[in-house]
């Protein structure tokens, strides 16, 4: 049996090749952008997340655990020595992943629909938006540092001043071929959720096409402050998920789309599918 174990910047999360996934989240990367280090009770926390993750791999019975780290672990002058630690106390190695293969990783792994493709991973210290003419080799790739956990820890619940803000950083982005949009990552998955209103969170369900107009009429309820009450399914992302709907709504307007794909799955998937890295 094969897990591969994804140590993002808002959540950590883990799949098998038998099916199993568990996701934590843990805020690895809060206030990252101020104070250069990742946050001590995000590290207690993802420690703890990973523990009881190899804890479960080795009572399976994997052959193999994969893990790895992106943008946060990568950005945070401290990161090797979380890896170090991680290492010392669970007996875990982490892979650091280039800006290249987180790429590549979202591309292979992304639900998507054939052809060429524009697919945008959306995490917690990040977004990542990679270009395909085909579906296979990007011919763009750009990350900025928009995820949901630094626009929280940046505008702090004055969304208006985000809304404001993100059109000018997203067109950082600049110029980007006219495909069909996918967007992964745990947020847009749930903004997804909460737009469908499901009671459940089901990936299958939320892995499909939405219009640019179900997000914008979605947006009342996502900044709202009972959000949680009124999307249940949103209560885990309720801090930051706001900020996940900001940024797909600027970055839509950006690449002129009145349509995007939600993908549920992503980098785990890429390494259960057989990506090597």
């Amino acid at each position: 049996m094969l897990a591969a174990i994804d140590i993002g910047s808002n959540s950590i999360r883990m799949a098998t090749d038998s099916g199993i996934i568990r996701s934590t989240i843990t805020k690895l990367a809060d206030g990252l952008q101020f104070t250069g280090k990742l946050s001590e009770t995000g590290i207690a926390a993802t420690e703890a997340a990973l523990r009881s993750y190899i804890d479960e791999c080795r009572a399976l019975g994997c052959e193999k655990t994969i893990a790895f780290a992106t943008e946060a672990v990568r950005r945070a002058a401290d990161g090797n020595d979380f890896i170090a630690r991680i290492k010392k106390n669970i007996g875990l190695d982490i892979i650091l992943l280039s800006p290249e293969q987180e790429a590549e990783l979202a591309l292979f792994g992304a639900d998507k629909p054939s052809g060429a493709v524009t697919v945008c991973d959306l995490g917690g210290g990040s977004l990542e938006v990679i270009s395909s003419p085909d579906g296979t080799r990007p011919d763009y790739v750009k990350s900025l540092p928009l995820g949901v956990v630094v626009l929280k820890n940046t505008f702090d619940g004055d969304y208006r001043k985000a809304i404001d803000t993100l059109p000018q950083t997203v067109s950082e982005y600049g110029e980007i071929h006219k495909r069909p949009v996918v967007i992964s990552g745990g947020s847009a998955c749930a903004i997804a959720a909460g737009i469908l209103d499901l009671k459940v969170y089901d990936k299958t369900a939320v892995t499909r096409k939405f219009t640019a107009k179900q997000l914008d009429e979605f947006m009342p309820i996502a900044l709202s402050p009972k959000l949680a009450t009124f999307r249940p399914v949103c209560a885990r992302r309720a801090d930051t998920l706001p900020y996940g709907a900001i940024i797909i709504q600027a970055l839509l307007n950006h690449l002129n789309a009145t349509e995007f794909h939600v993908s549920d799955a992503g980098n785990l998937d890429a390494i259960i599918k057989g990506y090597k890295i």
